[in-house]
């Protein structure tokens, strides 16, 4: 990123800090800004109130002519609050209005073991803890955020227990993987794999006591993880591999049955 743009950022969160609804402000991912447009920049924005579309669009306005592509949002989203997108100097900015009352339902629902599945297109429940300690502080008023990490930084070991047999049951539908062999229906055995990697992850990481965040960056976190079957992650790539092929599905399932049954002796 350029010195302008640093500049234009910083200008963008006084902005958004003179309104006094406003009472924390965080990027997620961590301090570091994108590069080579690998990704956008999203910022949770907790607030008393969320502020009306007027002031939230003021906000942006007052960087000028850097801002570009401006959408503002209407409505709340259940997953993402009220969001209002924009382009700064070509780099896509989202801000997500939170009030502070609905986060901390959010993070109570999660951590109360109340919420054990992806919800929505693609929403990870515990996606939203992971989100917090990664979080780079930009505003924190009432040490809202500073807290919040705090309470996340120890994994409640009745959570990590429900996820864990939540989604262990569910790694391995042999039927319908059985069947998909059989036929060589390779769309219909990715169907299967797929859903069963989902539930294997959120298990995994349920097992080590990490909030799972989504599906990127998977492999550089299970290399992290201390528990775990051997050569996990190549294990996975493998099985995928090779359930490209009708004549590789065998191949790929005995890869699969063999990781489950290593995964599923790690815990009696």
């Amino acid at each position: 990123m350029t010195k302008l743009f640093d500049e234009q950022f910083l200008l963008l969160i006084d902005s958004l800090s003179a309104m006094d609804e406003v009472r924390a402000i965080g990027k997620s991912g961590g301090a570091a800004f994108p590069e080579r447009d690998e990704s956008d920049i999203d910022l949770f924005v907790l607030c008393r109130r969320a502020p009306d579309a007027r002031a939230r669009l003021s906000a942006i306005h007052a960087l000028g002519d850097a801002v570009s592509e401006i959408q503002i949002g209407e409505a709340a989203d259940r997953f993402w609050g009220t969001c209002d997108f924009f382009a700064l100097h070509g780099t896509e900015v989202c801000l997500m209005y939170f009030t502070i009352t609905d986060m901390n339902d959010e993070i109570d629902s999660v951590l109360n073991a109340c919420r054990l599945d992806r919800e929505g297109e693609y929403f990870y429940p515990t996606g939203r803890c992971a989100a917090f300690l990664s979080m780079h502080s930009l505003l924190d008023r009432d040490g809202y955020i500073a807290g919040m990490q705090e309470r996340l930084s120890v994994y409640p070991p009745e959570l990590s227990q429900k996820l864990y047999q939540h989604h262990k049951e569910m790694i391995h539908d042999a039927e319908d993987f059985e069947r998909a062999v059989a036929r060589g229906d390779v769309l219909f055995y990715h169907a299967t794999l797929e859903l069963a990697i989902d539930h294997f992850l959120q298990a995994l990481f349920a097992l080590n006591r990490c909030f799972f965040p989504s599906r990127k960056r998977t492999a550089a976190f299970i290399e992290g993880f201390s528990v775990k079957p051997a050569n996990c992650a190549e294990r996975l790539l493998q099985a995928i591999e090779w359930g490209a092929k009708p004549e590789t599905l065998p191949k790929s399932y005995l890869v699969w049955c063999a990781l489950c049954k290593d995964f599923l002796g790690i815990v009696p």
